[in-house]
């Protein structure tokens, strides 16, 4: 079974675009994230996006598809309905993911299912790379005091996702179906109940992954760290539950070295970027909300215009130059990338070339 390489990054399959940025500074992003509306229908007791007060917006289809036209010109090769609030509540959300697969973009889809009819998985699973559900108990009483919902909703969830597993083996899809795990002390205690549940269900991967505090206006705080030795035990047991049919990952690496960071500076914003339900093109997820870090709107210019515009040099010159990296959110989504390409920048090994 191939790898699916979570804790790391996939530039060296795309060298000929590292080149690019190696030799003339820049390059036209591989993968973005796209929040296509604000609202939601959950309220996670740990969301990353309760401060903007998940508003009741969403990106204009027609410009939305357009935009997609402009990206795939530009070579982005994947993109990830996420974001501020949950993605199958804009309403042609089946119209957005096809384009994509149109055009030739990989498309995955980060959801919390509530809204995942059998009608709408049989619509978007033959154009994901991948679907992954958020859910983050095994219990139904535990899940409604995470996900501030009722408690009917855990049964509802676990149900859509067996239909998209069903539909996936009817259909012989190649759609990944994988699940994602926020590990908090709220939840470690249902944790095997959930993988357990999934793993009955048919889903291809489990994944438990640490909170992260992406910005301080978030509301959640964990009142203190798991004891790494502790937690690499609960992982231990809980990997050993994988099979060559379902496989359970634990995060080690971004539970180990949270917040780690052995480079002083961000170079991945050339290779990812984000797009919020505003129309905002941002540096990443943690400034997204900020103007500074916004490089441009979509309804003002077009994705290409923007992404060589002069206030988009202007902010990259500043985060590659001026931020110290290490002051940054921890586990940011261009973590591994800023690692590989600061030792290529900065190598700290002689003789380079005697290979």
């Amino acid at each position: 079974m191939k790898e699916y390489l979570l804790d790391g990054h996939k530039l060296i399959y795309h060298l000929e675009r590292v080149g690019k940025f190696l030799s003339q500074g820049d390059c036209f992003p591989l993968y973005m994230e796209i929040s296509i509306i604000g609202r939601c229908n959950h309220k996670c007791l740990f969301c990353a996006y309760d401060y903007i007060g998940h508003p009741n917006r969403k990106l204009e289809t027609g410009r939305l598809l357009k935009f997609i036209d402009e990206v795939a010109k530009c070579g982005l090769k994947s993109l990830l309905f996420s974001g501020e609030g949950e993605p199958l509540l804009h309403t042609d959300i089946e119209r957005l993911v096809t384009h994509c697969y149109g055009r030739g973009i990989d498309v995955g889809i980060y959801t919390n299912g509530q809204f995942l009819t059998k009608a709408l998985a049989e619509k978007l699973l033959p154009s994901l790379t991948f679907i992954r559900f958020s859910f983050n108990a095994g219990t139904k009483e535990n899940y409604a005091d995470i996900h501030r919902v009722g408690q009917d909703v855990f049964e509802k969830v676990a149900r859509n996702i067996r239909t998209a597993v069903d539909i996936k083996r009817e259909k012989k899809l190649s759609v990944d179906i994988g699940l994602q795990f926020v590990l908090l002390p709220e939840n470690i205690n249902t944790l095997f109940k959930a993988i357990k549940v999934m793993k009955k269900i048919g889903i291809d991967y489990f994944v438990i992954k640490p909170f992260v505090q992406q910005s301080a206006k978030q509301s959640y705080r964990m009142k203190s760290p798991f004891r790494i030795d502790e937690i690499m035990r609960i992982f231990d047991e809980a990997e050993s539950l994988s099979d060559k049919n379902f496989r359970v990952i634990a995060r080690r690496s971004s539970f180990k070295d949270y917040g780690k960071r052995n480079y002083g500076h961000c170079y991945g914003t050339s290779f990812i970027s984000v797009l919020n339900s505003a129309g905002d093109i941002a540096a990443c997820l943690p400034y997204w909300d900020k103007q500074d870090f916004i490089f441009g709107n979509i309804y003002n210019g077009t994705f290409k215009d923007i992404w060589l515009g002069k206030k988009r040099q202007t902010i990259k010159r500043f985060i590659e130059d001026k931020i110290d990296a290490k002051s940054c959110p921890a586990n940011c989504r261009p973590h591994a990338v800023n690692d590989f390409l600061f030792q290529i920048k900065n190598p700290e090994v002689k003789h380079l070339n005697f290979i």
